[in-house]
């Protein structure tokens, strides 16, 4: 573990490593943490559709400056990308191919890559870090509840964390709560009314991930009595949705990051 000094004297960063969901792929996390350690912990996945980014795309520090003073940590994780179907087992693949077909039966307006193999590997590495991190909060001074946090590819990725799909990925670690940028859940079928909070923000118009997705959600988690919440903001665009979360607030005047303060 090597340690550094920020410019910033309100963070102190780490630079970890774990093995990802396939037990062999070595991957990285840069952790933020505030002085004198966290209460709480936000594990952040990168967007890029599954096929690329990196957890040093500057997200993560932003948040940790922000809510360090709230005690709050911040992991940035890297994931495998575009895994291809036959990486997996090949019960595997059949259940990730009917859970695909059935995204589009459903009614979501979703790219189908956003659904497939790769976003099982993000996802199965997502929980990997989550139990490393989990493994070694004493040490690291995180305390003991942590939110799965993402933006677009790596939102879907942690709402999914939240409720896994079905087979082998329903024991990987569940975080306390979850929530996602201009994202989706991709398999809303898999919400439940005792599973973890999740706050989705979104845009009204979005050319990327369909703010339908959004409201096909919303409908299907007030069905199952499911702790799902989600804001459609008036800014449009994709990658707009980090900065207004960042530095935004709504209509009303109430900062876009009391979305995430009100999970903590």
């Amino acid at each position: 573990m090597e340690d550094t000094n920020p410019t910033d004297t309100l963070l102190r960063t780490d630079e970890l490593s774990f093995v990802a969901g396939d037990g062999k792929t070595p991957l990285g996390i840069t952790l933020y943490r505030p002085p004198g350690g966290a209460k709480a912990t936000i594990v952040y996945a990168h967007g890029g559709g599954f096929s690329h980014g990196s957890r040093r795309d500057g997200t993560a520090r932003e948040l940790a400056l922000r809510l360090g003073r709230d005690g709050v940590a911040v992991a940035s994780i890297d994931y495998r990308k575009g895994t291809p179907i036959d990486a997996f087992p090949r019960e595997s693949r059949r259940l990730i191919l009917d859970a695909q077909a059935r995204t589009g039966r459903v009614g979501l307006r979703i790219n189908p890559a956003y659904c497939g193999a790769a976003f099982y590997a993000a996802l199965e590495d997502f929980g990997a870090a989550l139990a490393h991190l989990r493994g070694q909060a004493e040490e690291l001074g995180l305390g003991t509840w942590f939110l799965a946090f993402g933006a677009s590819a790596g939102g879907i990725a942690a709402a999914s964390l939240a409720y896994p799909p079905r087979g082998p990925w329903e024991s990987l670690p569940r975080p306390d709560a979850a929530m996602g940028i201009s994202a989706a859940m991709v398999q809303p079928w898999r919400l439940t009314a005792d599973g973890p909070p999740l706050v989705l923000m979104h845009g009204f118009h979005d050319g990327v991930i369909s703010p339908d997705n959004i409201k096909t959600l919303a409908l299907k988690a007030r069905a199952k009595s499911a702790p799902v919440f989600t804001h459609i903001t008036p800014v449009r665009g994709h990658r707009a949705q980090v900065a207004a979360f960042l530095d935004g607030t709504d209509p009303e005047g109430h900062p876009y990051l009391d979305l995430v303060r009100s999970l903590l």
